[in-house]
């Protein structure tokens, strides 16, 4: 787009989506440098596979860099189907972006405060911060809607549509919440087996 045809609103629409880009790269890569095993002891190198070993080892820390990197790039792509029917942004819109986009760094903040699930608080605010995150970019694809920062064509029933589309991540964490009380095995295993329930509970009711 030619920055001198183009609304000093879809410019400030299109670094406030460069700027969320950037911030979840750089929350990704830190899942992954925090999560991956410590390797500087060397002890992989009397095992049998070496490296792999080691990996394979500490296959639990694998499981976690699987999931939130997973729940981070599940946000980071909910964000980027919201945001490519937006034409423009106001100054209310960016900031409720910008605190969906804080309570995702608080998630990947309690996660690498505690990869191994040693406290049941630590999962429980993880979650809380996941449905939190999920529930507010509803509120502000619903805001922008309301205020016309949408593209045309996009009809009352539409936008609905696409707000529900969206509540199965928060649902999940929602539920997610109490279950980290349970267990962390638990807890682990309902961010694979709730999502495809939440999807097909929502399309029977649509």
């Amino acid at each position: 787009m030619n920055h001198e045809l183009a609304s000093p609103e879809s410019i400030y629409l299109q670094r406030l989506s460069r700027f969320i880009d950037v911030v979840y790269a750089l929350l990704f890569f830190h899942l992954i440098i925090n999560y991956l095993p410590a390797f500087e002891s060397m002890d992989w190198t009397h095992k049998p596979l070496g490296l792999l070993s080691h990996l394979i080892d500490n296959r639990s820390e694998l499981l976690r860099i699987f999931i939130g990197g997973g729940l981070a790039l599940l946000y980071w792509n909910q964000n980027n189907n919201l945001f490519k029917n937006l034409v423009k942004t106001d100054g209310k819109h960016a900031l409720l972006s910008l605190v969906q986009l804080f309570l995702v760094v608080l998630f990947v903040y309690f996660a690498i405060a505690d990869p191994g699930l040693e406290s049941q608080s630590s999962p429980a605010l993880q979650a809380g911060c996941l449905a939190l995150a999920g529930f507010t970019s509803i509120g502000t694809w619903l805001y922008a809607a309301k205020h016309n920062l949408i593209r045309e064509g996009i009809d009352k029933k539409q936008v609905n549509d696409i707000a529900k589309d969206n509540l199965m991540e928060p649902l999940t964490a929602v539920v997610n919440v109490g279950l980290a009380f349970v267990g962390p095995m638990v807890w682990t295993l309902a961010w694979f087996a709730l999502p495809p329930l939440f999807v097909w509970i929502l399309k029977k009711r649509k």
